[in-house]
């Protein structure tokens, strides 16, 4: 791949924005390959083609990969009207790009591909299944597994191709690590007598040690495909993870690395019904504080941090508080403040430790921040920030029926 675009007019003409170029599709049959219908875009392609995100050396380029539905075999099917070759610039190797980022192959042979999709039909999914669901007339199950199951590893790395193409600055696991927890998701179609299984998406958590004597999951990886985006799959896969830890006494809590927006509104969503079903978060209880025995419950009953059952707390506080109660209101938003105010306190404490390390600019800069009036400005538009986002979350409560 390129780093500068070349110089001469003609060789910038066969430059290619990869987002454009390169599509997926999920298979079944024959038909489904070769249907116009289906395809979906990739949303991140620099950890493939590069920064720039660009493919050099061809115009009008298609580069089609298609999955068999279940198994998630590979076939790469690569179209171009004129590609680059004067000698004096190289075309970007596109196979071997892809092969690069594909430790599970793929064939670019049609035939060999149609044979695949014949071997789909029969694909079960390894692992141990622990839910089942049903969503406007079609099921689903979720299947725990680890690298110690060797037809789950195998899969696997047809799998985790995905996460390139769809979290940010994503990475592959290490398959050699025992410490993995994965759940993976399909939806199961009976057509006939006939079951077949597509691949929908996973879970992986990772487990730490805990003292004195258990252990910790800690969210990594979260991806549901483009086709089956939007139904609440997400949520159920990832509270199909919370029953099943929490039936372990060895786990302590679960956290989450480095959680992105979308998951920490989906990790709401999912926090916010199961903690609205506890005793101590009642609307009566709630209205008197956030306890210890809230964050109790909610981490024994579902692994929930305490930090987390603390913004379950705020978020049902403000679900049960009256909005044409002006007094209700008012002790809601003091509780949050002051909540607020402890973190901007202690980031003061730490930045003011700081001060004997920074320039006399850097010093007038940090204490311009310290007014009375700038405090309150902060606190007064965090509080508004989290009043928009737990209002959304509330939102979709509302909408839900059950998991």
């Amino acid at each position: 791949m390129i780093d500068l675009l070349p110089g001469p007019d003609r060789a910038v003409k066969f430059v290619c924005p990869a987002e454009s170029a390169v599509v997926f599709k999920m298979c079944d049959t024959k038909e489904d390959v070769e249907s116009s219908e289906g395809f979906f875009k990739p949303a991140f392609t620099h950890q493939v083609f590069g920064e720039k995100e660009v493919i050099f050396g061809y115009k009008g380029l298609k580069v089609d990969v298609f999955f068999a539905s279940g198994t998630l075999t590979q076939y790469v099917k690569i179209d171009y009207t004129e590609k680059i070759g004067d000698g004096s610039c190289e075309a970007d190797n596109i196979l071997q790009l892809l092969s690069d980022i594909t430790p599970g192959g793929f064939t670019t042979d049609y035939v060999e591909f149609m044979g695949a999709l014949e071997k789909n039909r029969k694909f079960h999914p390894p692992g141990t299944l622990v839910e089942s669901y049903t969503k406007n007339g079609k099921t689903f199950d979720v299947y725990y597994s680890t690298f110690e199951d060797e037809k789950f590893r195998e899969f696997h790395n047809r799998l985790q191709v995905f996460i390139l193409w769809y979290i940010d600055a994503a990475s592959y696991i290490d398959d050699e690590d025992p410490c993995w927890n994965l759940y993976t998701l399909y939806e199961r179609v009976t057509t006939g007598g006939e079951t077949t299984y597509r691949s929908m998406g996973f879970l992986t958590a990772y487990s730490f040690y805990n003292y004195p004597c258990r252990t910790r999951q800690r969210i990594s990886q979260v991806l549901v495909l483009p086709p089956y985006q939007g139904s609440g799959h997400g949520a159920r896969i990832l509270s199909t993870m919370y029953n099943h830890v929490s039936a372990d006494p060895g786990i302590y809590d679960i956290t989450v690395e480095d959680p992105s927006e979308n998951f920490t509104r989906l990790r709401n969503f999912v926090d916010t019904v199961k903690c609205s079903k506890l005793t101590s978060f009642s609307p009566d209880k709630l209205k008197l504080g956030f306890s210890q025995v809230m964050a109790e419950e909610a981490r024994t009953k579902y692994k929930i941090t305490a930090i987390q059952s603390r913004k379950m707390y705020e978020i049902l506080r403000l679900r049960a508080t009256d909005p044409a109660n002006a007094e209700e209101y008012k002790a809601y938003r003091l509780d949050v403040k002051k909540r607020l105010n402890r973190a901007f306190q202690k980031e003061k404490k730490a930045m003011a430790r700081q001060r004997e390390r920074l320039t006399e600019e850097e010093l007038k800069a940090l204490d311009a921040t310290k007014t009375p009036e700038q405090q309150h400005e902060f606190l007064d538009r965090s509080f508004l920030e989290l009043e928009t986002e737990y209002r959304k979350v509330i939102e979709r409560v509302a909408a839900f029926i059950e998991f």
